[in-house]
């Protein structure tokens, strides 16, 4: 853009006085930004150190709560092992350890919670020297002499692989065995069921595993005199973690494992013994053998499963903190880590070690650890809060720093603008008339009275101005007489123009060398906006390399000129090639005519004439056939009832009985075919005509496993035969329930698209071959065995007399979709 001297003038003024101002405003403002992003990451980052403290805190706790629950676990062991051996003193001690567990009850529907006491322990046993037991208290009932077993022996264990008889044997006086976390292994479908996750799932299976405690029995002579145990019930341990919810001091029935804010215990070895989702707690197969880890080369199948126990040392494709906080609890320490879960959820996880170091544990001095998840995003809510007050406060001062820019902005602009126009408005005016004057306007006169050198370049440019207006005067009689002439000349353009664009054909006239000169609407309609003024015959027709080659024998004079059919894109053409002056001295013109929709009214008509012809024929047949079939059936079945045939003979009449009764379903079909009953329309509700003909067809649906579903949006009422509509459904239903096993689905769809009404019958059955399709609305055209071929056709034809069209899809193999488009006439309120 080009300045004149006023806006230089203007311009430079003005930023003299504004630009320091601008450029100090900007540096304020960049600063306070900078200043208000590093204090809310510093408030970011001191909520996340002391949110995750807070958590390493509370498993610190969890984990010291754990370590003496099982230091009161072991001193049950030592009272029951100086208890008298009597069934009376066992079971009375048994029956005083109880504590109560918290959980979920109800269903997914009506979810509920429930608070129930049970035992400490999942049994009591007391084994002799041998091995064998002598007492068993199991699930608060004492186990008959029959059920007890030779424990020494693996196999005969609970869990079918346990050998802590075998342990406690070999210890001292005073020891104390403790066995790690077992129990059978529960699947990922056994717990969920139906549910998408373990915060949904009701009602699936619970995992029952135990700890298993125990001490050898010696008697006043030092002798091994055989073995006590009790058995934890790892319920009690899930109490523990299960109802921790991060970031609250409120506990939960159950936590949330798709958020990521739950707590887990892990034991000595990395293996996960508490968990919201039980299939990740270490576990048996029935067999006894151990379920192996989850890790990266777990096939498919167990993932899907849910055969997947998680071990922290192996959890590192997961997430490299899986690991680093397992090894960390081994060296007794606590602390924080970010991790992903499998869910992929982004947290903290908090963890510190419970430390213990009887039994198997003894080697890390450790049962395992407690671990505390966190979302992420949930820490930075404070810090979020404080940057939101920080950009308040910003944009705040923004604000009235923009309001006092602005108001020094005006007044330094109206200062330049007085100051400018004093130097530069002699000069504008001058530029003004000289403007006019090279644009024919205004007197083209300067009236400036001073006498500097400005007023002796008004005076010069007056006189110019007066030999200009001169020349111009005679000038303009000239372009008038042109500008005629022009107007005569594009009216006579504009009139061929319109006449060509009238005519129904496609007109492209094109120079002799090949090139298109014009195209007229209709071309634009036939060929699109692809073909370019000044493209080659053959750039226009590429798509159309038969036309391309017909043009270009015509030209080369291997074929007339003149006109013929040409067929391309599923579409009929008439197509002229014409030469434009003598020996297409000046070009040719190539006209096209689109004949498709002429074409397709021909090969209706053959159709209607086809299908009229073939109704009568087969009402004719029908009508001779009809009379001596019914005497052939009559004789037969006198014949059938005669005493002196034998079973055999009886059995070949019912059978003739039965195929002449075919034919004659064949006959009435034909008879329904070509003498169709009279079309009777009132308005009704296809809503309720669906209803009825399902509730009529699902009885069949049921004998054969197929499911029949239905779907529909609220159609008005409109003007049909009900008892035609109903026909036409069932024999598309019928259609689909031959072809559909066992098992597969039959469905039904009622809707409105702009103004049709849009039925749909689809089914999963084996569908119809690709070269069967064009046939299936053809008379007589069947593959199914016993079938007429009428069906569909009368199907088509009642849609037809509603005005609608109906089509078909199919994949084989897949299913098929009959559609069928009815017009929903307008009602008087919407016209």
């Amino acid at each position: 853009m080009k300045l004149n001297l006023f806006k230089k003038f203007l311009i430079a003024l003005f930023l003299i006085a504004l630009l320091p101002l601008v450029l100090s405003s900007a540096i304020l403002f960049l600063n306070l930004r900078n200043t208000g992003t590093q204090l809310a990451a510093k408030i970011s980052d001191a909520t996340d150190r002391q949110a995750s403290e807070s958590l390493q805190s509370r498993a610190r706790q969890i984990a010291e709560d754990v370590a003496q629950f099982l230091a009161e676990t072991e001193n049950d062991l030592r009272l029951v092992a100086a208890l008298p051996k009597d069934s009376s003193t066992l079971s009375t001690f048994y029956d005083s350890r109880n504590l109560e567990i918290w959980r979920r009850a109800g269903s997914a529907e009506k979810p509920s919670e429930e608070r129930v006491t049970i035992p400490i322990y999942a049994s009591l046993e007391l084994i002799d020297k041998s091995g064998r037991q002598r007492f068993v208290i199991k699930e608060g009932k004492e186990l008959p002499a029959e059920q007890l077993k030779n424990v020494s022996i693996p196999s005969n264990t609970e869990f079918r692989s346990e050998n802590y008889f075998e342990k406690t044997a070999a210890l001292k006086k005073g020891g104390i065995y403790v066995s790690h976390l077992t129990g059978f292994h529960v699947a990922k479908k056994e717990q969920l069921g139906s549910a998408s996750d373990s915060e949904h799932a009701f009602g699936g299976k619970e995992y029952r595993g135990v700890i298993r405690f125990s001490t050898p029995i010696y008697r006043t002579g030092g002798t091994f005199d055989g073995v006590v145990v009790l058995s934890l019930d790892h319920r009690h341990l899930m109490e523990f973690s299960q109802h921790v919810l991060p970031g609250s001091v409120e506990k939960t029935v159950f936590p949330s494992y798709m958020s990521g804010n739950y707590a887990f215990i892990f034991d000595d070895e990395g293996w996960i013994i508490t968990h919201p989702n039980f299939w990740d707690i270490r576990g048996f197969y029935p067999d006894g053998a151990p379920v192996p880890h989850y890790s990266s080369s777990s096939s498919k199948e167990d993932v899907a499963t849910g055969r997947i126990p998680f071990n922290l040392d192996f959890a590192g494709f997961i997430h490299p903190n899986y690991p680093v906080a397992a090894r960390a609890v081994r060296e007794r320490k606590s602390g924080y880590v970010d991790t992903t879960n499998v869910g992929g959820a982004r947290k903290v996880m908090a963890y510190a070690p419970i430390l213990y170091n009887s039994g198997e544990y003894s080697r890390y001095g450790i049962f395992g650890g407690v671990t505390i998840g966190f979302q992420t995003d949930l820490f930075h809510e404070p810090a979020k809060a404080a940057t939101a007050i920080i950009h308040e406060q910003m944009r705040d001062h923004l604000k009235k720093s923009g309001l006092i820019l602005a108001l020094t902005t005006a007044l330094a602009l109206l200062a330049a603008w007085r100051i400018s126009r004093g130097i530069t408005r002699p000069l504008a005016l001058l530029t003004e008339q000289a403007r006019a004057l090279a644009g024919g306007t205004g007197s083209s006169r300067v009236e400036i009275s001073s006498g500097d050198e400005v007023g002796g370049l008004a005076a010069d440019f007056n006189s110019m101005a007066a030999e200009l207006e001169r020349r111009n005067s005679h000038l303009l009689e000239t372009l008038t007489e042109l500008d005629r002439s022009r107007h005569e000349v594009t009216g006579e353009r504009n009139f061929m123009e319109g006449v060509v664009n009238s005519i129904s054909s496609a007109i492209l006239p094109f120079s002799c060398s090949g090139v298109l000169i014009s195209i007229n609407t209709n071309g634009r309609a036939i060929l699109g906006e692809a073909p370019v003024i000044g493209e080659h015959y053959r750039a226009v027709f590429d798509r159309w390399p038969e036309l391309v080659a017909r043009i270009d024998d015509t030209v080369a004079g291997v074929r007339s000129f003149g006109r013929s059919s040409f067929t391309a894109d599923g579409r009929y053409f008439d197509v002229g090639v014409f030469p434009i002056g003598k020996d297409m001295e000046q070009g040719i013109t190539v006209t096209i005519r689109d004949e498709t929709e002429k074409e397709r009214m021909r090969e209706e008509m053959i159709r209607m004439d086809r299908l009229a012809s073939l109704g009568k024929l087969s009402a004719g047949i029908a009508h001779e056939i009809r009379n001596p079939l019914t005497g052939v059936t009559l004789l037969l079945d006198d014949l059938h009832d005669r005493p002196e045939f034998d079973p055999e003979s009886r059995e070949m009449m019912g059978r003739a009985l039965q195929e002449i009764e075919r034919v004659e379903k064949l006959v009435n079909a034909l008879l329904s075919y070509a003498s169709p009953p009279h079309t009777e329309l009132r308005e009704g509700e296809l809503n309720r005509v669906i209803e009825e003909t399902l509730l009529f067809f699902r009885k069949a649906c049921e004998k054969t496993g197929v499911s029949l579903l239905s779907t529909h949006a609220d159609i008005p009422p409109f003007v049909f035969d009900q008892d035609k509509i109903r026909q036409m459904l069932l024999n598309l239903l019928r259609n689909s329930l031959i072809a559909t096993g066992s098992g597969g689905v039959i469905s039904v769809t009622a809707g409105i698209e702009d103004t049709m009404v849009v039925l749909t019958v689809s089914d999963t059955g084996q569908g119809i071959p690709a070269d069967d399709i064009p046939n299936v609305f053809e008379p007589f055209f069947t593959r199914s065995q016993g079938g007429t071929g009428l069906g569909l056709s009368i199907t088509q034809r009642i849609v037809e007399e509603h005005h609608g069209v109906i089509s078909v899809q199919s994949i084989e193999g897949e299913g098929t979709v009959f559609t069928v488009r009815l017009p929903l006439p307008l009602r008087s309120e919407d016209t």
